[in-house]
């Protein structure tokens, strides 16, 4: 029998069970109740169990020994002859995830490039099996089959109300998707229908412009002298040409009658259509929210501090690609409110705060969108400090910066590349993060806004579509060619007047309600001329797009309406065109792109930019005494436009940086004479070497050698096992950019 129709099943299931297992154990971390502790070992028990018996049965022997390993735990757990410490609640979360590696490897056919038995070895050795000599802690003992025979007679136990069971079924995405695109094609069609029914009311129209004439024609003729025989041939003319325009206007009539009612039937049927298959699409955002509570607690050990976490409005349910894409933004925010946000303990016990911070998410429906918070009560954020930070790493000019109010200071951390962080380490300080969440934010239409208090904490808004099925877009034109834009992302329209235009620093602007908007046309950034260039009117349409501190206005050549629209992907060919969210279909068939004003108006923001090329090649030492290692480095670093010279050691950096100019260090941390860490350590303590940033790359992963480096003096700190180029360019740019 062929087993491969069950893998992807098997893998999703154990997806879920290994959610079960960290959502529990991290319930259990916080829970005093004996009996709800009980339910809880019993519940992730059953999941292992489970996982277990899937995995012998489809032949992936090592997810079933190492689900095997993790039950023999959990059964020792449950039978109370271990305690849940935090040493085992790590090693569970950890063989955890393990086992979904494993299990995804294993549904794709592909090496897992996983030593099952160090993953199994590095779990706690279990206890010797021994009669407990206390009482069971976790569970009650499990049912014992029946044994033949009589039994004795026993009260019943009441069983709870159960209510109506509800049947659900496993439907592949790629099915799910064509259903909708379907239903997208109906759509369509009542469009195209409605096109119909106005067509066929001008048809009448036209029909009784007819019957006005033929009555004008009559009239005139009335008023000739004819022959009795040809008044009679006229009358009888008349007479039939009267009967088939009233034939016409009747059949008219009627068809516009039964078009009129299966327009509206039909409309009722797609809407009720849309709903039913909208809602197939539609999942909870607690599926989004289950991964937090883990990442609170491993970054609230990995950093020292105490958080919890608050989840709100796990109920609200949002489209399928909206949750994938909220993913990472999510967590996103959710670190960086644990890692620059919240204060350390003794900080906030200083500050007169409680030394637990809070860290907030919520989601609730509004309208057509939903808004998800994520707010922490910690330090806040400095304008001042964004300001300078951004001049620092050459994003702007001082004046510009000095410009910003306070509000536009916070929306630069939206800004590629941009961290406040001092050090770079794996949890932030990348500059990355918010990045990822306005890109992946503009790829649904939505918007990002963010609040702070210095002092008092933070709050980031987004703003999601509910499903990306369908979108209000309002239609413009340019040129000859017609474009959609998402309404969501529009503010408002406005006309822009030629008189009102005011040159800043070269970007043409106009004052709109106490703002400064910058003014761009959209054919300009299309490649597209227009038919009203501004210069030739005296004004012209806008429209309001990006965020609501620094909106910039589009100028069209004509708004030319606004609907509900069905979205089309517009496939391989153009998957990598970020400016184009789609197609949308109109109802006479033709298709218009979708734009993405988000990323069309970046570049043109009335905020300068400075070109960040660097005049001469910026010099960089690499240290790291295995020569393939120090090649590598050197060859990415070389192509990526930077002077490079090596060293084989810290002695022999220290000397090289002694003796010549550079202007940042990589380094490793395990070599002869001079490792890494007294490397930088030299480094700090000599004046003429101080400013010098350093990049520690290295093999030692753990927590307490990362805090070596950086308490060593190391700006960042990158494990060689997680490395990738971009990563280490990143970096480095984001350090010598620190140092103009």
């Amino acid at each position: 029998m062929d087993l491969s129709a069950f893998y992807n099943q098997f893998r999703e299931e154990t997806a879920e069970h290994v959610r079960a297992l960290n959502d529990g154990l991290l319930a259990l971390e916080s829970e005093s109740d004996e009996a709800a502790r009980r339910s809880h070992v019993d519940r992730i028990f059953r999941a292992m169990h489970t996982v277990k018996g899937g995995a012998r049965m489809l032949g992936f022997e090592p997810v079933g020994r190492l689900a095997h390993a993790l039950e023999n735990l959990l059964g020792e757990l449950r039978q109370g002859r271990r305690t849940l410490d935090r040493t085992l609640a790590d090693a569970l979360l950890r063989g955890g995830d393990t086992l979904l590696a494993l299990a995804t490897a294993a549904a794709e056919g592909r090496p897992a490039e996983i030593d099952v038995d160090a993953a199994i070895k590095a779990l706690p050795a279990p206890i010797d099996a021994e009669p407990a000599t206390k009482a069971p802690a976790a569970a009650a003992p499990e049912p014992q089959a029946p044994t033949p025979g009589p039994q004795p007679s026993a009260q019943p136990a009441p069983a709870p109300a159960r209510g109506p069971s509800r049947q659900t079924v496993r439907v592949r995405v790629d099915r799910l998707d064509r259903m909708l695109n379907l239903a997208g094609e109906l759509a369509v069609g009542q469009q195209m229908l409605a096109n119909h029914a106005d067509e066929l009311q001008g048809l009448s129209e036209l029909a009784e412009r007819q019957e006005r004439a033929l009555a004008e024609l009559e009239a005139e003729l009335n008023r000739l002298r004819f022959s009795p025989l040809q008044r009679q041939a006229i009358d009888q003319r008349l007479a039939a040409v009267r009967g088939v325009a009233d034939e016409v206007r009747s059949l008219i009539q009627r068809q516009d009658e039964r078009l009129a009612r299966q327009v509206a039937q039909h409309d009722l049927l797609v809407k009720d259509l849309e709903q039913e298959v909208m809602a197939v699409r539609l999942l909870p955002i607690s599926t989004v929210y289950s991964g937090l509570p883990r990442a609170v607690r491993d970054l609230s050990q990995s950093t020292g501090k105490a958080v919890r976490l608050e989840l709100r409005g796990e109920s609200v349910e949002l489209d399928r690609k909206v949750l994938e894409l909220i993913n990472d933004p999510l967590l996103h925010l959710v670190r960086n409110a644990v890692d620059h946000g919240i204060e350390p303990p003794a900080e906030r016990e200083r500050l007169g705060k409680p030394p637990q911070g809070l860290v907030e998410v919520s989601a609730e429906a509004a309208g057509g969108e939903v808004r998800v918070t994520v707010s922490d009560d910690g330090r806040g954020m400095d304008p001042r400090r964004i300001r300078e930070r951004a001049v620092r790493m050459g994003l702007m000019a001082a004046d510009a910066a000095a410009r910003l109010s306070d509000a536009e200071a916070l929306e630069l951390s939206f800004l590629p590349g941009f961290s406040t962080a001092t050090s770079v380490t794996e949890i932030s300080g990348r500059g990355v993060g918010m990045d990822v969440v306005r890109t992946n934010l503009a790829e649904l239409g939505g918007q990002a806004r963010v609040e702070s208090q210095l002092g008092q904490g933070t709050r980031v808004t987004l703003s999601l579509p509910l499903t990306l099925v369908t979108t209000q877009v309002v239609l413009v034109r340019v040129g000859e060619s017609s474009f959609a834009l998402p309404a969501s992302a529009c503010q408002g329209t406005i006309w822009v007047w030629r008189e009102q235009l005011r040159a800043l620093e070269g970007q043409p602007t106009i004052e709109q309600e106490g703002r400064t908007v910058a003014v761009v046309a959209l054919g300009d950034l299309l490649g597209i001329e227009a038919l009203r260039p501004l210069a030739a009117e005296e004004r012209v349409p806008a429209l309001l797009v990006g965020g609501a501190q620094r909106p910039v206005a589009l100028v069209v050549d004509e708004l030319l309406d606004e609907r509900e629209a069905v979205v089309k992907p517009l496939g391989a060919l153009l998957a990598t065109q970020r400016r184009f969210g789609g197609a949308v279909q109109l109802g006479d068939g033709s298709l218009v792109l979708l734009l993405n004003p988000l990323l069309l108006t970046q570049s043109i923001r009335p905020t300068p930019l400075i070109s960040r090329a660097p005049s001469v090649r910026r010099r960089v030492l690499v240290t790291d005494d295995s020569f393939a290692t120090r090649e590598l480095i050197r060859s990415i670093l070389e192509s990526a436009g930077y002077d490079v010279a090596v060293a084989v050691d810290g002695q022999h950096a220290l000397e090289q940086l002694r003796a010549e100019s550079f202007e940042l260090v990589v380094s490793d941390v395990e070599m002869p004479r001079l490792d890494g860490m007294q490397l930088v350590a030299s480094m700090r303590a000599d004046p003429a070497l101080l400013d010098i940033p350093a990049v520690l790359l290295t093999s030692l992963a753990s927590e307490q050698d990362r805090r070596r480096g950086i308490e060593a003096g190391a700006q960042a700190y990158i494990v060689k096992s997680q490395f990738d180029q971009e990563s280490l360019l990143d970096v480095v740019r984001q350090l010598l950019g620190a140092q103009r």
